[in-house]
């Protein structure tokens, strides 16, 4: 006679419903500077500390989706500052890295609470992006208005050597505005290339300008940007001539003309000559 071994009886479920020696894995929160569960690295960035461009995604995207349920008007500014590279390539980057990062905290500033304010194009860029909850077109032309005269007025003390220090004054930024009221948008896409259009409107109508999305003209411009577009003399002492101020058409390759001082004064002494050489010629 044999015996029928008996089934062990089954333990009970778990409940959360997975199979026993699992766990549930967590939806990644991103919190405003926390950083990513899968890499550990930040969602900010390091330089200006406003957010790098995935942070940024996810929380504009979290606002789009609170724009098309409430509803409410949503804004999207894009900030590029002008002629950024003449920045660098005169004082060095570490005068540069200086101006973002003055330039990151007046975003911040005249965002308000609610702006989200983001770094645009990778870490090594100088555009900014700020979406706007619950601001419409005008609102954001005020916004971007209030950052163009709070940017112009900025002075940047910092080092442009081991041994000398400069002061960067009077650069400015070009902006594209967009706004959706009536119809918002599935994704953010569509948004920004209407501001990113904008944007390049601006800067092809010679920088310091805002222009809305849609727009053929500038609304805004705020005159010419002395640190980079008139002659100024160096930390150490050589005289940078902007070529762009004198010529039609600039070099692509180099769009200043930097002389030591005693060049500059040879330059200045031929071109006296030959303004009395055209002088004469007129009488």
């Amino acid at each position: 006679m044999t015996a029928t071994p008996r089934p062990l009886p089954q333990p009970p479920p778990p409940a959360d419903g997975l199979p026993r020696g699992e766990t549930q894995q967590e939806e990644p929160s991103f919190g405003r500077g926390a950083c990513c569960p899968a890499c550990q690295t930040p969602l900010t960035d390091a330089l200006t500390g406003v957010l790098d461009r995935r942070r940024w995604d996810h929380d504009a995207s979290q606002a789009l989706l609170q724009a098309r349920h409430r509803p409410w008007p949503l804004a999207l500014i894009l900030v590029d500052l002008d002629r950024f590279k003449d920045i660098n390539d005169l004082y060095g980057h570490p005068a540069g890295d200086a101006v973002l990062r003055a330039a990151a905290t007046a975003l911040r500033h005249h965002s308000g609470e609610r702006g989200i304010v983001g770094r645009y194009g990778g870490h090594t860029g100088d555009e900014f992006l700020i979406l706007l909850p619950d601001t419409n077109l005008e609102g954001a032309l005020a916004v971007a208005q209030n950052i163009q005269v709070h940017i112009s007025s900025l002075s940047v003390h910092t080092m442009a050597s081991c041994d000398s220090a400069v002061t960067i004054a009077g650069w400015t930024v070009s902006m594209g505005v967009a706004a959706c009221t009536d119809l918002i948008p599935g994704d953010l896409s569509e948004l920004l290339l209407e501001c990113d259009v904008a944007l390049r409107d601006a800067k092809r109508s010679g920088g310091n300008q805002i222009c809305i999305a849609g727009s053929q003209a500038p609304t805004s411009h705020g005159g010419r940007n002395p640190a980079v577009e008139e002659v100024h003399q160096l930390a150490d002492g050589e005289v940078c001539i902007p070529l762009a101020r004198y010529l039609q058409t600039a070099p692509s390759t180099s769009r200043s003309l930097v002389l030591s001082p005693e060049s500059a004064q040879q330059l200045h002494a031929d071109l006296t000559d030959v303004l009395r050489q055209l002088a004469r010629a007129e009488r």
